[in-house]
């Protein structure tokens, strides 16, 4: 006769077994900068091991050239994709519109976004367009101009240079264009070296490519980094919905808003990798005229160019005034 922990353990074991056979493998097509080892991925990797208890295990595949997992995940090698929201734009806008430009000057305003998104049925709803599904956000490090003349802080002062400008985001051209400068394309494989080798005066990057792509060479002893954001940056987790339990968007929003601190202090660390010499503070007198001139190109790339949700930018224009009442825009309403 079997000892009874034995039938026990046989039992117990049988269930767990059962339970693993049940849960739906999908594999994620992860982007970090530093691949495995990166900070991302291991957040991620917390993340798939949570999953199992929703049905579903997560297998994550970690790419280091982020436009190759966004291929993969549109040409269906991959359930899942986790690329920045400017990556991501073309299945849709609304979620990829928190990156909106100038539209979000920190962390706190960023967080209260994300929150949102993870807690409104409402606004889960926009979260979704046709097959794919937005399930999480993770601050990825505010965006900054990086220039190789310090002396250049206004708008006025853009005029004629040259701006190394991302081949797939259709935002900062229209920057380009509205102060006047002129747009050189790049990629993330070029962008690093046409600015440290002087083919660009300019180029933006959020704080974490500091490090990677070496930009202190472009800076050197002239150059600088505007302290004025040109937005945040966001590493968004979409999925094919169809693929995934139908409770599965509701519980990783939910699950990925509780990592969303640890993606601050990741990327506050980055902000703080930037050596002091090098801020270029932005005067209070000033800040009005970037203000306007990011309202007018946000307001162009929803009404001109079909690229930003006129929903996202109306909640985050509400929360620029929840915090400042007295903006000009608070009145005008015009986002």
């Amino acid at each position: 006769m079997s000892h009874p922990l034995t039938t026990l353990a046989l039992l117990l074991v049988a269930l767990l077994g059962s339970a693993t056979a049940r849960a739906e493998a999908r594999l994620f097509c992860v982007y970090d900068p530093a691949g495995k080892a990166g900070d991302f991925y291991a957040i991620l990797s917390d993340y798939a091991v949570e999953a199992s208890a929703w049905g579903v295990e997560v297998e994550l595949r970690a790419y280091t050239d982020e436009e190759t997992a966004a291929k993969d995940y549109e040409a269906g090698h991959c359930d899942g994709v986790v690329a920045t929201g400017v990556r991501l734009q073309r299945f849709n806008r609304f979620p990829s519109t928190i990156e909106a430009m100038g539209a979000i000057e920190d962390y706190d305003l960023l967080e209260s976004m994300i929150r949102t998104l993870a807690t409104y049925e409402s606004a889960a709803a926009k979260l979704r367009s046709g097959d794919h599904e937005t399930v999480g956000f993770l601050p990825a490090g505010t965006v900054y101009l990086f220039l190789r003349d310090r002396e250049v802080d206004t708008v006025s002062e853009l005029a004629g240079i040259r701006v190394a400008t991302m081949d797939y985001d259709k935002a900062t051209p229209v920057m380009v264009d509205r102060v006047g400068a002129i747009a050189v394309p790049a990629d993330l494989g070029s962008i690093g070296p046409k600015f440290n080798n002087g083919a660009v005066d300019a180029c933006y990057m959020s704080a974490p490519g500091y490090g990677p792509f070496e930009l202190w060479r472009g800076l050197d002893e002239g150059g600088g980094v505007l302290d004025y954001p040109l937005g945040q940056a966001t590493l968004q987790v979409m999925i094919r919905h169809t693929r995934f339990p139908a409770d599965f968007g509701a519980r990783s929003r939910a699950d990925l808003l509780g990592r969303v601190d640890q993606a601050v202090v990741n990327a506050k660390r980055a902000d703080a990798e930037i050596p002091d010499k090098y801020w270029i503070r932005v005067p209070d007198s000033t800040r009005a005229e970037w203000d306007d001139m990011f309202r007018e190109v946000r307001i162009r790339l929803r009404d001109e160019e079909g690229a930003y949700d006129g929903q996202m930018l109306s909640a985050l224009r509400k929360l620029r005034c929840a915090r400042d009442a007295s903006r000009a825009e608070c009145v005008e309403k015009k986002e």
